[in-house]
């Protein structure tokens, strides 16, 4: 049976934000706003929810960016998300990427800004560390790169993937995020995922639709163009945030797997677009009722729309 026609449970919709401004396109949406509508207005040219969510009206925004430190928001850009998601009746969840200790000394900022109870995902221990012991009132959500596998879309055979199994799935994992006040977690669907990977182990699950991220490094080649020649791809530049306006498609030129997936550059990070396989796997974790939020793409996907 196909993700499209499945019976499927009702878990709460989000999409990601990184670009403040793109706010502007869904001025004139009725409220309650609508999913779909929603990333039709962001540039998105196909629907990507599940056949039997369709219509369904959104409930969180999901705000900032998990993998470039470049891209936190400032505190005026969260102040105006936070008044915008308040007007739609919209909760607000805001992204943070790893960090050096220039960006966790950004971060109180920003943390000032969010009402109580808003959640902040987290893909570092220092920022883990910073909300248990200064900022109680906001929840945080273990992020993506919390929990390691191999997302190799390269991969030619389930043997490999089997290598590294989601780590979430370990008995460990929820017992060391309980002991940092964490009851939430996110997650991409791996190349040749299995059901079990997305199986409740004591923690709220939220799986990311319809890309899952492989790689992330400090080099950015967008982020490049601008360079002069020897200054090209190293650390440390200052950007433009070309990112939020430019994307590179992968392909591999010699002999393929007939199970590669498509990938894509964004900024730093490499993702890939989830294929039958992980459809069908998400199609039954949703039919089990074990997915309790997927997060959409909204604004960082290879089909946004730039004019």
């Amino acid at each position: 049976m196909s993700l499209a026609n499945a019976p499927l449970s009702k878990p709460e919709l989000a999409f990601t934000l990184c670009d403040a401004t793109l706010l502007e396109r869904l001025a004139g949406l009725p409220s309650p706003l609508n999913a779909e509508a929603c990333l039709a207005a962001l540039g998105w040219r196909e629907s990507v929810l599940p056949q039997a969510l369709a219509g369904r009206p959104l409930d969180r925004i999901h705000y900032g960016n998990e993998f470039c430190e470049r891209l936190l928001p400032h505190s005026t850009q969260l102040q105006r998300v936070v008044e915008w998601s308040r007007g739609h009746g919209l909760g607000i969840t805001l992204l943070t990427p790893m960090l050096a200790d220039r960006g966790i000394e950004q971060l109180p900022r920003l943390f000032g800004r969010l009402p109580d109870a808003s959640e902040v995902v987290v893909n570092d221990w220092g920022v883990l560390r910073l909300l248990r012991e200064r900022f109680p009132r906001l929840r945080p959500v273990a992020g993506r790169q919390m929990g390691k596998m191999i997302k190799d879309p390269r991969l030619p055979s389930a043997e490999w993937a089997s290598a590294i199994p989601p780590g979430m799935q370990s008995s460990l994992y929820p017992k060391l995020m309980q002991r940092f006040g964490v009851e939430s977690v996110e997650t991409d669907i791996r190349p040749f995922a299995e059901t079990a990977d997305l199986r409740p182990n004591g923690l709220r699950l939220s799986v990311h639709l319809p890309f899952g991220y492989t790689l992330k490094g400090r080099i950015c080649k967008p982020g490049s163009l601008a360079l002069e020649k020897q200054k090209k791809f190293m650390p440390g530049h200052r950007c433009q945030k070309e990112c939020l306006v430019y994307f590179s498609r992968m392909q591999r030129t010699g002999c393929q797997s007939p199970h590669e997936l498509s990938v894509f550059l964004r900024g730093n990070t490499i993702f890939y677009r989830y294929g039958a396989e992980q459809q069908r796997v998400l199609g039954e974790a949703l039919r089990q009722g074990w997915v309790n939020r997927l997060v959409l793409a909204g604004d960082w996907n290879e089909n946004r729309c730039t004019d």
